[in-house]
């Protein structure tokens, strides 16, 4: 499973790099519907796309948008603030009268609470953007380049399939829908419905993976230990972009429509396994991009050499903070 990765979302220069045109009015929508209190999760790095001065009125819109959003989480986390403030305050008013576990525990939880908005009004106030701001996770939206009319396209999607037909419980029963199996892309019924339909490009630079400790470590767990947990981030070597294989659905059950996605994974390079996991994104050559997004009566078999003939990637791996 690729449990996080961080993406190229600079969508002017993802436009340039892949000559694709930017779908303007599905990222309007998505933004709009954030605003409107849709729950969209869109990073601070995908923000950062769209000029308030720019020459393009949707984009001037968007970036209006984004503004406005901004002064309403400022206003929650500022009042969450407040309000762990006072917690903090009373609680220590509390224990210096009468030391109990309760007290002592509102103490603790405000303390840290209060550390954690304060770290969310640094990020939102700040103009910087970091790399971790480009990482996303499984319910988060990526910019994707897709075909339309036969043309390369830059459009919204949230990381994180959900297929045509399916309520929102889906999202919760099958949470790791994220990512496709080639092996069985063509087994399970919402991937087999999709593919050879609805593929995209997804253009990352790195990912992070789940393991656990002894299988890093190559050892069998110890009597009475307990698995623990290691997030490893691999990055390509000498290698700066990675484009990725994906299939896509629309979802019109809910109250809003939903474009999501999962990314196709393979075998493991023999690197990753060594380290513990049991998969890698497929990074496909770009000369095979066109042949993977263009689906109209193509027949299945075409897209066998996008999985085959892979970009050659050597994967170097440190263990995530």
């Amino acid at each position: 499973m690729c449990y996080s990765a961080r993406v190229k979302q600079n969508l002017k220069e993802l436009s340039r790099r892949f000559d694709a045109s930017i779908d303007f009015k599905a990222f309007q929508v998505i933004f709009k519907e954030r605003l409107a209190g849709s729950g969209a999760k869109l990073s601070k790095a995908l923000e950062a796309s769209f000029d308030a001065k720019s020459s393009n009125k949707i984009e001037q819109q968007i970036a209006e948008d984004i503004a406005k959003f901004r002064e309403k989480e400022l206003l929650d986390i500022q009042t969450n603030l407040f309000a762990q403030k006072k917690r903090l305050v009373d609680a220590e008013k509390q224990i210096k009268i009468k030391v109990t576990k309760k007290t002592e525990n509102e103490i603790r939880v405000a303390t840290n609470k209060i550390e954690s908005f304060k770290n969310k009004l640094d990020r939102l106030q700040s103009k910087k953007i970091s790399d971790g701001d480009s990482r996303i996770f499984p319910g988060q939206y990526a910019p994707m380049i897709v075909v339309d009319d036969g043309k390369r396209v830059i459009r919204p999607f949230r990381y994180l399939l959900r297929p045509r037909g399916q309520a929102e419980s889906f999202d919760r029963k099958y949470n790791g829908a994220y990512n496709v199996r080639r092996d069985r892309i063509q087994e399970v019924f919402w991937w087999k419905s999709i593919f050879g339909k609805n593929h995209g490009v997804l253009v990352i630079d790195s990912f992070w993976e789940n393991v656990k400790r002894h299988n890093y470590e190559k050892r069998a767990l110890k009597k009475g230990e307990e698995e623990e947990n290691l997030v490893l981030h691999f990055k390509p070597k000498d290698l700066d972009l990675m484009t990725v294989p994906c299939i896509f659905d629309q979802n019109d059950e809910g109250k809003l429509t939903l474009h999501s996605f999962a990314l196709i994974t393979d075998e493991p390079n023999p690197e990753v396994a060594a380290a513990g996991h049991d998969r890698t994104p497929i990074i496909m050559k770009e000369k095979h991009m066109d042949q993977w997004l263009n689906t109209k009566n193509v027949p299945l078999s075409n897209y066998e050499v996008v999985f085959t003939d892979k970009q050659p990637t050597y994967f170097n791996h440190q263990i995530a903070a």
